[in-house]
């Protein structure tokens, strides 16, 4: 796992977690809007580096890395962790496992409420896709239609995935559910959709009227869209109100 971090470690801490098929340069246009004012931790999560050799574990191993950096580093509380997707599911469980205090959980584009069915559904039909890229890494695909300009740094992180890191992720991504009821123990929990993310419209009717999240839904954005193609405001959410 590459750790990236940015200003001050004398701030309060953010960790950013990337979604399938990105580093974390996902996060590169948040970066001035937060580094004044917060010291940023963002991984590029095993499996994902395309310089790199390593397998993503799972995210009982991987959070433990997390956790053991940023024990590492003197880092006792998170004012924020946020992840998009795949990072979004790690940063929930990051929160579940209250070994590390989080003052906000914002979640982008969460994948709640699908089955493990869907989990080996959809490590079948990512991998068909790692290999197309792998096979014509510089032909456009599926990744530049729906995120445009992060398509070619999306084709560039297949490079050395594996099917065992895309099961193990979409087994990270797909099956957990969340709770009819969250007592967030001192945590602003944000869950944030783009109107038109198959997620959202997925668990639409459990998200709606619940005083225990905050939903926030961007209409007109696909899934991780707003985070994409509005990163300054979608930065917003991470700070204190």
């Amino acid at each position: 796992m590459r750790m990236d971090t940015y200003g001050s470690k004398e701030k309060p801490c953010v960790l950013l977690l990337h979604t399938m098929f990105t580093t974390g340069a996902l996060f590169e246009a948040l970066i001035p809007a937060l580094v004044q004012d917060y010291f940023l931790v963002i991984p590029t999560l095993d499996g994902y580096d395309p310089d790199g050799k390593t397998e993503y574990p799972g995210a009982d191993e991987e959070l433990e890395r997390i956790e053991a950096y940023l024990k590492g580093e003197q880092i006792r509380e998170l004012a924020a962790a946020a992840g998009s997707s795949l990072g979004a599911m790690l940063a929930w469980r990051l929160w579940q496992r209250r070994r590390i205090p989080i003052h906000r959980l914002v979640l982008d584009s969460p994948p709640f409420g699908w089955s493990a069915v869907q989990a080996a559904e959809n490590t079948e039909s990512f991998w068909q896709l790692v290999q197309a890229v792998q096979a014509a890494p510089e032909t456009p695909s599926v990744f530049n239609a729906h995120y445009g300009e992060f398509g070619a740094g999306m084709r560039r992180s297949c490079r050395n995935l594996t099917r065992d890191t895309i099961c193990r992720s979409c087994e990270t991504c797909f099956g957990p559910q969340l709770p009819q009821h969250i007592s967030g123990g001192g945590t602003k929990i944000i869950l944030v959709y783009g109107g038109e993310d198959p997620n959202y419209q997925y668990q639409k009717e459990n998200l709606e009227n619940r005083p225990d999240i905050s939903l926030v839904v961007k209409p007109g954005y696909g899934h991780c869209g707003f985070l994409m193609q509005s990163p300054l405001e979608f930065a917003r959410l991470l700070k204190e109100e």
